[in-house]
């Protein structure tokens, strides 16, 4: 019994890991997009001043 125990904890302490694993990628994820979409929105804006200088 005591090794069936044993067993379940490290199953439920490994998908513990796992889940908590995925919720920082998909939170990184998320901010990385945020990013990519600030830097993309600012050099378009760079590029419209560059053009309306001409």
């Amino acid at each position: 019994m005591k090794k069936f125990l044993i067993i379940a904890f490290l199953v439920i302490v490994g998908l513990g890991i796992a889940y908590l694993t995925f919720v920082i990628a998909a939170i990184k994820i998320v901010v990385g997009a945020v990013l990519l979409g600030v830097a993309a929105i600012a050099l378009l804006a760079v590029w419209i001043m560059w053009k309306n200088r001409d």
